[in-house]
């Protein structure tokens, strides 16, 4: 059971981590949004289901990192907002996959409201 258990962890994609990713970031108060960057754009058009929408994930040795790309709330305080959006990333991510985060960076894109 245990060795079922270990590959099932094992087979966790990229895109899985970028939606874990995801949702944690936009749990934050503080988090309007994603921010879909032009590759993003480009792979939306050409393939709905496989773009990350603002995130990016990189599996090295030490875990992975991941880039968030992000539209913050107006009137909020950058700096704590980031930490808590990176703490809660990080602990989502190693929960769900099993795999430790070495890195969590957030690319703060704009402010406010965008439609």
């Amino acid at each position: 059971m245990d060795k079922n258990i270990q590959n099932a962890q094992n087979d966790i994609s990229n895109e899985m981590i970028c939606s874990i990713a995801s949702m944690a970031a936009l749990g934050v108060e503080g988090i309007e949004k994603m921010f879909m960057r032009i590759s993003d754009e480009i792979l939306d058009a050409i393939y709905p289901s496989a773009v990350s929408k603002g995130v990016k994930v990189v599996e090295r040795d030490d875990g992975y990192q991941i880039d968030l790309h992000v539209i913050t709330g107006l009137g909020i305080n950058v700096k704590k907002v980031c930490e808590k959006s990176q703490q809660k990333v990080k602990e989502s991510v190693e929960i769900m996959s099993g795999k430790p985060v070495a890195e969590v960076n957030i690319l703060v894109k704009g402010c406010g409201k965008y439609e």
